[in-house]
């Protein structure tokens, strides 16, 4: 599933062609997305201006004019494509569900192979209400957290340090890369108990965040299958990655072999020797 850094990527490439492009017709493929029509589509967009695109979590608000936003969620395969130039879009790429075509040219695609993503029109002055965003936790790249928050979030939490980070209602874009990426170089394991960590690591851990999100949007994000940038590229990032998808092969920063389990239903990657206790108890006293 795409994550914060993705759709950040998405966003900052879209906020450099579409404010102010009107849309000149609008269709969508006749099928649903997450079980909602896009049938009402066409005619909410038909005539509507874009604005500056925005983002929280892993929400894309396209702003137009007459108070509407156009609310995305890229789910589980979902894109945005972008040509200047209409004429070179292909007609007979599959399963796109929106197709936008732009007074004085240009053409914005949303395609979803799987379908799980949204596509939504409303009132902009209503966004803060709507079911999707009103439960949202802080975005840590606009809001970055500190450990002290971080700690008093989780006050009392019995669920382990991973979960804790992936639920959207206490921060919101961070995923099942990131979460594993931040926990490795925080030196955490990701099976504590987020309620019983020390303000000492949850200042590890919040240090982590906002740096591994940067670095991952300076290079246009994670590609595993399905995330493109609207030009059709995947993201670079993957080469740089710790732990992720690397179980079995040796940690890059001590030799052990990297392990894979599952935590609420998603894999989690992490280094037994660099993400134990006595590991960072070693380190703290400079004896590794």
């Amino acid at each position: 599933m795409p994550e914060l850094p993705e759709v950040e990527t998405v966003r900052r490439m879209l906020a450099a062609h579409l404010p102010r492009r009107a849309v000149a017709r609008a269709s969508v493929s006749g099928q649903r997305l997450r079980s909602a029509s896009l049938a009402s589509l066409p005619e909410r967009l038909r005539g509507r201006h874009f604005r500056e695109p925005r983002r929280t979590g892993k929400f894309l608000l396209l702003d137009l004019d007459a108070g509407l936003t156009l609310l995305s969620h890229l789910g589980m395969s979902g894109r945005w494509l972008f040509w200047p130039k209409g004429d070179l879009a292909d007609d007979s790429l599959p399963h796109v569900h929106l197709r936008l075509e732009f007074t004085g040219g240009g053409r914005l695609w949303y395609q979803d192979v799987r379908r799980f993503g949204m596509l939504r029109v409303v009132p902009t002055a209503e966004l803060a209400r709507d079911a999707s965003l009103r439960l949202l936790g802080p975005d840590p790249l606009v809001s970055p957290p500190t450990g002290a928050s971080l700690r008093a979030l989780a006050s009392g939490s019995r669920t382990s340090v991973k979960a804790f980070l992936l639920d959207q209602r206490r921060i919101a874009g961070l995923g099942n890369i990131y979460v594993s990426e931040i926990l490795f170089r925080a030196g955490l394991d990701p099976r504590r108990n987020a309620g019983k960590l020390a303000l000492a690591e949850w200042s590890r851990i919040a240090g982590e965040i906002v740096p591994v999100l940067e670095a991952s949007i300076a290079r246009m994000g994670t590609t595993f299958s399905t995330y493109r940038t609207i030009w059709n590229e995947p993201g670079q990032y993957g080469d740089q990655l710790l732990v992720y998808d690397r179980a079995g092969e040796p940690c890059r920063r001590c030799g052990t072999e990297v392990r894979r389990i599952v935590q609420v239903g998603r894999s989690t990657f992490f280094c037994p020797g660099c993400q134990s206790r006595s590991a960072w108890a070693r380190a703290a006293r400079h004896e590794v």
